[in-house]
């Protein structure tokens, strides 16, 4: 499954990181794109599940395979349109990090 990743920016240029539940890690909101989403959609429902936030995409930065499997995530630079901050089943703490 192909999979697509927000880098999300607030006004004040700190980026949103969610801390994993599973592997306590903080990582870029992301996760799988399901069946009948494009890439973009995807990134703006995970975002919205992991964090609590709508994004606007502003525009797609990357696009990379990976080795050892036939898929590939697409990342997407996106910024705050609404939402509160919100834990999920997938994240334990979300922050505006610098």
């Amino acid at each position: 499954m192909d999979g697509a990743t927000g880098i999300v920016f607030d006004n004040r240029q700190r980026l949103l990181l969610v801390k994993r539940r599973d592997v306590p890690v903080w990582v870029f909101p992301g996760g799988g794109i399901e069946k009948g989403e494009t890439p973009e959609m995807a990134v703006e429902r995970e975002i919205f599940e992991e964090s609590g936030y709508k994004v606007k995409i502003v525009k797609k930065i990357a696009e990379y395979k990976y080795k050892s499997v036939e898929r590939k995530n697409h990342v997407f630079e996106c910024r705050i349109s609404s939402g509160d901050s919100r834990v999920s089943p997938e994240s334990k703490e979300v922050a505006f990090l610098t």
